[in-house]
């Protein structure tokens, strides 16, 4: 049926592609089921990309080199106070340039529209220190200076209601007003932020004072050896208070995210259910061509081919099927991660590397799938076959 001529000058990808395209219809399908497991793999990656970046999006807005933290706390978002005495100290430091207090935690803040609940991240900090790395912030120090005043992070979800300059409302059992707006992308804890004075932080929290602090924010003098001051911090702190660097300090943050939230492993078990379930797909294609054939490849094999030859018409057709299937599952997945952004806010984007990763591993399941197909024509023996 082949002659040899034309095999070894074609054979290789247009034989592969018109095997591929023989039963259409069994070719739309595994484009299709390709396309589903591609993209549930892109889901799974870019939402544990999402996670690792909404772990330190308090860190990213933060001006430090070296915080302070409570041993006890959880992450940046879940801290236990301590003293303000401790950063003070850190002040005297050689190399220390600043030292800023910083204070986080949650409250009820009452939607103005239906008068439901629903707790909201808070931020508050010393309006004289430069803190924070969101510009829009300082052009609304001296309101933030009145009493019972926020700034609403516009990004914050539509259950908190109008997120508009003026608008009075209920946080914490006090009457606070809406005095200006900031961008900040949501995290998997925090789907609403708001920012305040540290004096109106205190108001919210009886019993609480300046003195308890959520986060030492130390900057450091130009050219000093972070390593250096590192030691000096942690011989002078007590245990309870631990001292790291910024780098350090998202480590910390995004691994109790990733291990101890489970987060980390309910998308590792998303994304390998996904590789599995494709190289089952893929193998089912490539067995049914291979059965659908085997008398040619017989053919060939009597005349002299070589396994190797045959092999890569059968990794030919597994490349083909990659290709084929990633392409609409990369768009699809860009809008699925555009809608996801739209509804939540959280970061979540597509990276080239993430591309990267997951188009290889990709043609790695169908060249897997490709070679658990193969044996049927490794190990047929014309003379059975006919």
């Amino acid at each position: 049926m082949f002659r040899r001529r034309w095999l070894r000058r074609w054979g290789g990808p247009r034989l592969a592609w018109l095997n591929l395209i023989h039963a259409k219809a069994r070719l739309v399908v595994a484009i299709l089921s390709i396309s589903f497991t591609v993209t549930l793999t892109f889901m799974q990656l870019g939402l544990f990309t999402a996670v690792l970046k909404s772990a330190t999006l308090i860190y990213d807005h933060l001006n430090f080199d070296i915080v302070l933290i409570s041993s006890k706390s959880l992450e940046a978002t879940f801290t236990q106070p301590f003293s303000r005495q401790r950063l003070y100290q850190a002040g005297g430091i050689k190399g220390v340039a600043t030292v800023m207090p910083f204070y986080i935690s949650f409250r009820q803040w009452r939607n103005s529209e239906t008068n439901l609940t629903r707790s909201i991240l808070i931020l508050g900090f010393n309006p004289g220190d430069k803190v924070l790395k969101i510009p829009e912030v300082y052009k609304y120090l001296t309101a933030l200076q009145r009493q019972d005043t926020v700034l609403m992070n516009r990004l914050s979800r539509s259950e908190f209601g109008l997120r508009k300059v003026g608008i009075k409302t209920e946080l914490g059992g006090r009457n606070i007003e809406i005095v200006g707006l900031f961008s900040m992308s949501n995290s998997l804890r925090a789907d609403g932020t708001l920012i305040m004075s540290d004096q109106n932080f205190i108001r919210l929290y009886q019993g609480r004072s300046l003195d308890d602090i959520s986060l030492g924010l130390i900057t450091l003098e130009p050219d000093t050896d972070v390593n250096t001051v590192i030691q000096s911090l942690r011989q002078l702190m007590p245990k309870n208070i631990e001292v790291l660097t910024r780098g350090e300090a998202e480590s910390r943050d995004q691994k109790y995210f990733v291990i101890s939230t489970f987060t980390g492993l309910i998308l590792s078990i998303g994304a390998i259910t996904a590789f599995m379930v494709g190289i089952v797909i893929v193998y089912q294609v490539l067995n049914a061509d291979v059965a659908e054939h085997l008398h040619e490849y017989a053919t060939l094999r009597a005349i002299g081919y070589s396994n190797l030859h045959l092999s890569m018409v059968i990794l030919q057709e597994a490349t083909f099927l990659a290709i084929l299937g990633f392409i609409p599952a990369f768009f699809m997945s860009l809008g699925l991660y555009r809608f996801i952004y739209e509804a939540t806010k959280l970061p979540i984007e597509m990276t080239f590397i993430m591309t990267t990763i997951v188009f290889m591993s990709n043609v790695i399941m169908c060249i897997f799938s490709g070679i658990s197909a193969l044996c049927k024509i490794l190990y047929a023996d014309p003379a059975d076959v006919f």
